[in-house]
């Protein structure tokens, strides 16, 4: 048997109960199998590996990630417009 190791995430209570419910009447698998596939697919392709969301979302989450690789490959001595990681959890504001 592999050796597993554990995995704690904090989130939000009303999160984590939206997320369970439509995993388990949604897709018929639990929260954390949902995470798992989520991290093989990031492991095993390039960048993130798998598609999030709508079109919009989509969009505003490949703009964040190219922003991130361009600090990365650039350094952070300049300011990088674009969205930041806090407007990729504001789904619920649009």
């Amino acid at each position: 048997m592999k050796q597993q190791k554990k995995f704690t995430i904090r989130i939000n209570e009303d999160i984590y109960e939206a997320a369970k419910e439509k995993c388990e009447n949604q897709l018929g698998i639990s929260l954390s199998n949902l995470t798992k596939i989520f991290l093989r697919s990031f492991i095993s392709q390039r960048g993130v590996g798998f598609y999030i969301g709508d079109d919009d979302l989509c969009g505003l989450f490949t703009k964040w990630l190219t922003k991130k690789q361009l600090i990365k490959s650039r350094g952070v001595t300049h300011y990088y417009a674009g969205p930041y990681l806090k407007d990729l959890f504001k789904l619920d504001d649009k």
